[in-house]
C-alpha cells in the first residue's frame, strides 16, 4: 500500500521547543510523536512504525546508547539523526535567548531538507514496491485463471471427443445402409429415390468427415495422439496421396499438375499424419476451386528442409481473413456456405506440421487462388524416432 504520510519520532527532553518543531515539520505533512527519554522512545518504536528518529544530542549519553542499540537491533534501515536543538551560548551573553532559538530553527530547517530528500526516496521505493506487488498479484491471478481455463479446455475436449465418437458409429451405419439401398440389393429404385438417397449419403458423408476432424482436433489438443516418426522417403508418401486424390480432383472438373524433383527426398516423419495433412490441404484446394480450374502440387528440395506447396486457381481468401485461416472453428469462407466445413482441417494441418518441427503459411489473392506452403526440416529436436 502506498505510504500516505511519513512518521517522525522526536526524542527530546527540551519540550519547550516542541511547538516550533511541530510547526516546521507538520506543514510538510509529517506525523510527529514526542518522547522525553529512552524508555518511552523504545516503547514507541516497539509499538509503531517510524521512518525517521531525531535524538537530542543533549540527552544523557546512556539514554542515547540505549535508543541507538534498539534501532540497530530491531529497526534496521531506520534513519536517525543526533541534533543540537540550539547553539550553546552562555546565558549572560546579550541576545543569548534569541540566538538559541534562531540556531535551533536553522538546525531544524537543515534537518528538514535532508529528511525531505530521504522522504522522496522512501516514497519512490514504496511506489516501486507497490507496482511490483501489484504486478506479481496480477501475474498470479493470470496464472490461476489460465490454469482454470486449461482444465476447462481439457474437460471440453473430453466431452467433445466422447460426443463425436458416439456420433460417428451410427452415422457410419446409416451411410452404409444408404449405399446398400443405392446398390438396389433390395429391389429397384426410381430416379427420384436414387436422387434422395445420393443427397442423403453425400450429407451423411460430410457430417462423418466433420466428426472425424473434431476427433482429430481433440486428440491433438489433448496430446493423446502418438506420432510414429521414422526416417523414409517423403516423395513416396506424397505420391501415395496424389494417387488417392487424383480421381477426386478430376471428378470435380479440375486439372492436377504435379511438380516433383527427380531425386528422392528423405526425412524423419510420421507418414500417416503427414498424409492426413496433405489430403486436408489438397481437399481444401479442391473445395474452393470452381470447375475448369487447376490444382498444382509442388515439392522442392531446399537447404533448410523440404518445401511442399499446394496451389489452386480458386476463389482465394479475403485479405482480412488470412490471419485467421489456421484458427480452429474459424468463419473463413462463410460466404461459400456448406463448402466451408467445420473450419478444422487447416488447424489440424498446422498442428501436425508443427509437431514435425515445421511451419506452414498461406499466400492468397481474392479471385486468383491460394498457395499453401509448408517447410519440413530433415531432422528436428521435436521428434523421437520409433524403432
Amino acid at each position: 500500500m502506498m505510504i500516505e504520510s511519513l512518521r517522525i519520532l522526536i526524542v527530546d527532553s527540551e519540550l519547550k521547543l516542541s511547538a516550533d518543531i511541530r510547526d516546521i515539520f507538520q506543514d510538510e505533512g509529517y506525523e510527529l510523536e514526542f518522547c522525553d527519554g529512552s524508555s518511552p522512545a523504545i516503547k514507541s518504536l516497539e509499538q509503531n512504525l517510524f521512518h525517521f528518529v531525531l535524538i537530542n544530542a543533549a540527552l544523557d549519553g546512556k539514554a542515547q546508547q540505549e535508543i541507538m542499540a534498539h534501532i540497530n537491533r530491531f529497526c534496521s534501515g531506520l534513519q536517525f539523526f543526533h541534533v543540537f536543538w540550539y547553539n550553546r551560548l552562555p546565558d549572560g551573553v546579550q541576545g543569548a535567548k534569541s540566538a538559541k532559538k534562531e540556531g535551533a530553527l536553522i538546525s531544524l530547517t537543515l534537518i528538514k531538507r535532508t529528511i525531505n530528500l530521504l522522504s522522496h526516496s522512501i516514497r519512490e521505493q514504496s511506489r516501486d514496491k507497490d507496482i511490483q506487488r501489484e504486478t506479481l498479484k496480477m501475474a498470479k491471478e493470470f496464472q490461476e485463471s489460465n490454469q482454470r481455463l486449461m482444465e476447462l479446455d481439457k474437460k471440453k475436449n473430453s466431452c467433445l471427443a466422447g460426443a463425436t465418437h458416439e456420433l460417428r458409429t451410427p452415422l457410419t451405419i446409416v451411410n452404409g445402409y444408404q449405399k446398400l439401398l443405392l446398390s438396389e440389393s433390395f429391389g429397384p429404385l426410381s430416379e427420384k429415390q436414387k436422387h434422395l438417397l445420393r443427397e442423403s449419403s453425400r450429407n451423411c458423408h460430410r457430417v462423418i468427415k466433420m466428426v472425424n476432424s473434431i476427433l482429430d482436433r481433440c486428440r491433438l489438443e489433448s496430446n493423446s495422439v502418438e506420432f510414429h516418426f521414422r526416417h523414409g522417403s517423403y516423395l513416396k508418401s506424397l505420391q501415395n496421396v496424389l494417387d488417392q486424390m487424383r480421381d477426386y480432383i478430376e471428378e470435380s472438373g479440375l486439372v492436377l499438375d504435379v511438380e516433383l524433383p527427380d531425386e528422392d527426398l528423405e526425412l524423419t516423419f510420421d507418414s500417416n499424419a503427414m498424409e492426413q495433412a496433405q489430403i486436408n490441404l489438397i481437399g481444401n484446394a479442391v473445395k474452393f476451386t470452381p470447375p475448369q480450374g487447376k490444382i498444382t502440387v509442388r515439392c522442392e528440395n531446399r537447404p533448410d528442409g523440404i518445401l511442399t506447396q499446394v496451389m489452386d486457381t480458386g476463389v482465394g481468401i479475403e485479405a482480412d481473413e488470412i490471419d485467421r485461416v489456421f484458427d480452429e472453428f474459424n468463419d473463413v469462407g462463410r460466404q461459400y456456405g456448406e463448402k466451408k466445413g467445420a473450419g478444422l482441417g487447416l488447424s489440424i494441418c498446422k498442428k501436425i506440421i508443427q509437431s514435425h518441427g515445421g511451419r506452414i503459411w498461406v499466400e492468397s489473392r481474392t479471385g486468383k487462388g491460394s498457395c499453401f506452403s509448408f517447410l519440413l526440416p530433415r531432422e528436428s529436436d521435436n521428434v523421437v524416432i520409433q524403432p
